[in-house]
């Protein structure tokens, strides 16, 4: 292999990752104007501007945001291997770059976050809090946390929470206000606030079980949200139903801010799961991150 390919690649990616030439010449232990020098022979041999300068400002161009998508995932793993080489145990280190939706987030990763920063303190957590589905490749994480249903077949999931039920959200005052709707067919004459999902733009379809079959109640369209918090925030001032899954509502239910109806008719989901490529799979810092996790579910369903 040309030794040169490699020339200039990790100034560009200290530049691109510092946002700047001269915090990132700090970084290397090297002058401001010996990487500028990198860069500009890094351009010219490829005949590609890679960064806009200006006085004040260092940002990529089309082009050399492409680069540094690609070759940011690779760096990291090739540090990985680098570093386990030099480690005689497997020791958890580099950074683990997560995707979760918001209420994962909450009650299953925030708990142990300081946990798991003492034990392992050379891993870095960079998580990405996003209720849409993620392409862990393409868009470089290491691993994600979703339902069952919505994950890849090609990827390997760990449970981390039992299947999961939902219903109709509903306030006392709401109810008090609109009534409490008893059947199905009650749902259209209510106010309802409905979600889309972030990537897709498609609503989420209300579907009920009866008589054996599955139902689609179409409700009135004229609030959508598509942010989870959000539809449980409206759901709690009363400003309409929301079909939610009931651990996202878990803290409203305990204190008697909403309720959920129709629960024996809506089916249960597959439960959460923690999912990632195979080639990830013996990485130290991912398996650190799922053994905590599911430690603390454990310990949570105990007490």
């Amino acid at each position: 292999m040309n030794r040169d390919l490699f020339d200039g690649l990790p100034h560009f990616l200290a530049v691109a990752r510092h946002g700047g030439f001269t915090p990132a010449a700090e970084a290397m232990g090297i002058s401001p104007t010996a990487m500028s020098k990198a860069i500009r022979t890094l351009e010219a041999r490829y005949q590609t501007k890679l960064f806009q300068r200006t006085t004040r400002h260092v940002r990529l161009t089309e082009a050399g945001a492409e680069l540094f998508q690609r070759l940011d995932r690779a760096a990291d793993e090739i540090g990985d291997a680098l570093q386990a080489l030099s480690t005689a145990q497997s020791v958890p280190t580099g950074t683990l770059r997560l995707t979760i939706p918001r209420t994962a987030m909450r009650y299953a990763v925030e708990p142990i976050i300081e946990r798991f920063q003492e034990l392992y303190p050379k891993v870095a957590l960079d998580v990405s809090v996003n209720d849409s589905l993620v392409d862990l490749v393409a868009e470089g994480f290491d691993a994600g946390i979703r339902l069952g249903e919505s994950i890849d077949k090609d990827m390997i999931a760990v449970r981390l929470m039992p299947e999961g039920r939902w219903g109709i959200a509903a306030s006392p005052g709401y109810l008090a206000k609109a009534g409490r709707p008893d059947r199905l067919e009650d749902l259209p004459q209510h106010k309802a606030v409905l979600y889309r999902f972030p990537r897709s733009r498609t609503l989420h379809i209300w579907e009920f079980e009866q008589d054996g079959k599955t139902v689609r109640v179409k409700v009135p369209q004229q609030l959508i949200v598509d942010d989870r918090l959000s539809l449980v925030r409206l759901a709690k001032a009363g400003v309409g139903l929301a079909y939610v899954q009931e651990l996202e509502v878990y803290e409203e239910l305990r204190r008697g801010e909403l309720e959920l109806l129709f629960l024996d008719q809506i089916g249960k989901d597959d439960g959460v799961f923690l999912y990632f490529p195979a080639a990830m799979q013996t990485q130290p810092k991912l398996r650190a991150f799922i053994d905590l996790v599911k430690n603390s579910q454990a310990n949570e369903a105990m007490g």
